[in-house]
């Protein structure tokens, strides 16, 4: 089974369950019945669990189904909600803009008009600019202010038909909060734990005129917002290189940061430099690797919590236990319970 979830997340253009999961919190708490939408898309909520993400096209088909659900843009995570159609006014009213900073400026304008918990600023300061949110932050609404990032940046782009190279993006919540590659998503180094969300670019960016039309905002709005945050972007990274490695690898708990380190045939100081560049720590991946693992065993297997501990090469099970929860915050036993028992992760084919 590992084997398996290994080769899909290989494929071409999968996006990660993790962002799956992380999009479906703010309908969870709302309690939106989320496994009818995955059931719709060839999903569950188990089957993302245990690492199945979705194609692109399938995530997007998600998003607009759960935005239509909740007639909320904001997937369901604000106060109050973003009605459907938020996005396609934004870009009315900045279509006809000079430049891209008059269409920030305005984007700023529209948000304060329409929502009093998530309002963008533009600020210049020598060779650089900001996009910055205001508003509600917090590591609850870790996937939101995501979205928010990566759908304002590739706007941005599509507006003046020119990639937009981000400096630095600050998030406010713990790197650890989202199980993702995000600095390979955003292409850029990020700062966590920040005060508030920003984009940092060039600030001579803003000089590029817009090169879009009404003509051509029609067909970008056929399928967005939602294809902004289902493109796929290459990861060539040496983090998803180590990652598959350590998903392949049978003896996880014994394998050293030296051994990978030479299977790369590079020093465990570049090893750690690379990693660290991309925003990762190897011992982080390891630990990702080994929870996805014991998540898949615990519900795709009958396997009683000390053999599952044995087979992950834990030698007591009471560390697998401590890791475990230090991992999802509740113990083995629990977590099993609550997934396989509960309508959440019922699979239409199991």
């Amino acid at each position: 089974m590992a084997q398996g979830v290994s080769e899909r997340r290989q494929s071409a253009g999968v996006i990660d369950a993790a962002l799956v999961m992380a999009a479906l919190e703010g309908a969870v708490v709302k309690g939106v019945e989320v496994n009818t939408l995955l059931a719709a898309v060839g999903s569950s909520q188990r089957r993302l669990l245990m690492g199945e993400g979705l194609s692109p096209e399938c995530f997007s088909a998600l998003l607009r189904s759960l935005w239509d659900k909740l007639d909320d843009e904001s997937s369901g995570f604000g106060c109050r909600p973003l009605r459907g159609g938020c996005f396609r006014m934004m870009c009315h009213a900045t279509i006809g803009c000079l430049n891209l900073r008059r269409a920030l400026i305005r984007v700023g304008d529209f948000f304060r008009l329409v929502s009093d918990e998530y309002q963008w600023s533009l600020e210049e300061k020598g060779d650089q600019a900001s996009l910055v949110l205001g508003g509600e932050q917090g590591s609850d609404r870790a996937f939101l202010l995501l979205s928010l990032c990566v759908i304002l940046h590739r706007w941005s782009a599509w507006m003046i038909d020119a990639p937009i190279p981000l400096v630095r993006v600050d998030l406010p919540f713990a790197e650890d909060r989202l199980d993702l590659p995000l600095a390979t998503l955003l292409q850029a180094p990020i700062e966590f734990q920040a005060s508030v969300t920003r984009l940092v670019f060039p600030r001579d960016l803003l000089l590029k005129p817009i090169k879009q039309s009404r003509d051509t905002l029609g067909p970008f709005l056929a399928d967005s917002p939602e294809r902004l945050l289902s493109l796929y972007r290459p990861d060539d990274s040496l983090a998803l290189q180590v990652r598959r490695y350590l998903e392949e690898h049978p003896q996880l708990e014994s394998l050293t940061q030296e051994q990978v380190a030479a299977q790369f045939n590079i020093s465990v100081a570049t090893l750690g430099r690379r990693l660290k560049r991309e925003g990762h720590q190897f011992h982080k991946l390891r630990d990702r690797v080994r929870r996805a693992r014991a998540v898949r065993l615990l519900l795709g297997s009958e396997l009683s919590i000390s053999d599952v501990a044995l087979r992950l090469g834990y030698s007591e099970p009471s560390v697998f236990y401590r890791s475990f929860r230090r991992w999802v915050g509740v113990t083995p036993a629990e977590f099993r319970e609550r997934h396989l028992r509960s309508g959440m992760t019922s699979d239409a084919d199991s």
